[in-house]
């Protein structure tokens, strides 16, 4: 009987990552300011900005400028997170028979603390959807102000944020690399 070896480039759905791309962010030993803890914090930062100007997006009133903004913040958007995702080695997003146990817990434990600032969102959202639908709790002055909200722009925040919470954490959580590592 012969055992079959392992695949070397699977692809998990679920996840959203493949097992060479995994391996190659655990296996890469260069120095990168990436890996160091203020940087990846800084990233952090730049992403909820990133966040906060999509959902800030929804309430330009030209459309073509909203629609020319959307776009280049969702670029933005993407970049930052595929940064964010290269800086914590992917660990946020694999699988766990791609990770040793030390890694499993990290990604875990930022997972928690992901889940309750996405609810704490989801809330947020929520309000801010009521406040100002047809009917809603925004004083009329502050209505006429903002007009009638490009929903895109909040839908999109949304979804960005429920995507980079988890590499988020993880990277706002880590400690700094150690420069020198054997190779």
């Amino acid at each position: 009987m012969t055992h079959d070896p392992e695949p070397t480039d699977r692809f998990y759905w679920k996840e959203g990552v493949s097992r060479r791309e995994v391996r190659k962010h655990l296996d890469d030993r260069r120095p990168t300011a990436l890996r160091r803890q203020g940087p990846r914090r800084a990233l952090v930062g730049l992403c909820a900005a990133v966040l906060v100007a999509m959902l800030a997006s929804a309430f330009v009133p030209e459309p073509k400028l909203r629609s020319y903004l959307e776009v280049l913040l969702l670029v933005a958007g993407a970049v930052v997170w595929l940064q964010l995702r290269r800086s914590v080695r992917v660990v946020s997003d694999a699988p766990d028979e791609l990770l040793d146990e030390r890694q499993i817990a990290a990604r875990n434990a930022a997972y928690v603390v992901a889940y309750r600032w996405l609810a704490t969102l989801a809330w947020l959202f929520m309000l801010l959807i009521v406040a100002l639908g047809d009917g809603g709790v925004m004083p009329d002055a502050i209505r006429e102000l903002v007009r009638q909200p490009a929903w895109s722009g909040l839908h999109m925040s949304a979804v960005m944020a429920i995507v980079s919470l988890p590499a988020m954490v993880l990277a706002w959580q880590l400690p700094s690399e150690p420069q020198d590592e054997p190779g």
